[in-house]
This record gives C-alpha cells, sequence and structure tokens, in this order.
C-alpha cells in the first residue's frame, strides 16, 4: 500500500514541477503567447521594410538592417522568461543573428556580399527550422519565420 501511494504521489508532482518549471517570469502560457504575437507582429512590420539590395554594393546596408530588427525583437521575446519551448525559440533566433553578424563582417571586411548573403541563407536553414519547431510547439504562429 505505501508503495502505491509512492507511485501516486510521484505521478501527480511530475507534471507540477514541469509545469512550474516553465514558469519563470510569472506570465501565464496565453499571456507569453500574446506577447509573443505582438513583439514578432512589430518585428515582422519592420523586417517588411527592409528590400533586398539591387546592387551587390548594398549587400552591408541589408544585413545590418536586419540584424537591427531581429536584435532587439529577440531581446523582448527572451524576457518573457522560459515558458516551454521559448527557450529554445529564442537560442535558435540568437543562432540566426550571430549569422548574421558574422556575414556582414565578412562583407566588411571585404567579402563579395553576394555570395555572402547566399552562404548565410544555407547556415540559417538549421537555426531557422528549430525556432519554427519551437514556435510551433507554443502555438505562436507570428513568430514562424516569414522567409
Amino acid at each position: 500500500m505505501r508503495r502505491r501511494a509512492l507511485g501516486v504521489l510521484i505521478a501527480l508532482s511530475v507534471p507540477a514541477v514541469v509545469v512550474l518549471a516553465g514558469c519563470g517570469s510569472g506570465l501565464s502560457a496565453a499571456q507569453v503567447r500574446s506577447r509573443a504575437t505582438q513583439i514578432c507582429e512589430r518585428g515582422a512590420d519592420r523586417a517588411a521594410a527592409i528590400r533586398l539590395p539591387a546592387a551587390p554594393h548594398g549587400g552591408r546596408r541589408f544585413l545590418a538592417r536586419g540584424i537591427a530588427v531581429l536584435a532587439p525583437e529577440i531581446r523582448a521575446l527572451a524576457r518573457l522568461g522560459d515558458h516551454g519551448s521559448l527557450h529554445a525559440a529564442v537560442s535558435a533566433m540568437q543562432a540566426e543573428v550571430r549569422a548574421l553578424r558574422s556575414a556582414l563582417k565578412g562583407v566588411r571586411a571585404g567579402d563579395d556580399p553576394v555570395v555572402a548573403i547566399m552562404t548565410l541563407q544555407q547556415q540559417l536553414v538549421g537555426p531557422e527550422r528549430r525556432a519554427n519547431t519551437a514556435w510551433r510547439l507554443l502555438r505562436v504562429p507570428a513568430c514562424v519565420s516569414r522567409g
């Protein structure tokens, strides 16, 4: 009987621990979804204003503007806490920004902007896929990659 009671106690406590582990910011899951949606919608509006460069020399500005949009969006999302897959989504987005910064650094050092952007597209596949998976798990379609 004691063993069964212990099993029931463990079975009941595991979900409670899982729920509490995701409650670092004090926001409910619905609040996280709502705020993340707002943040990503603002980011999408800002990103929509960035046009592909018409000439290779515009690559530097294109990359810099992408970073300028994505970095504050990530900081705002990170402040929402550590609910479920939010940490995974933010980490993947941070990897995207690191790749953007690396490409920009290369272009500033003289790399061909066209090649740098084509290489960047390949480098972003994995992080973008991870972020999209996390956002889908969180049920925040506004944050799923627009690219």
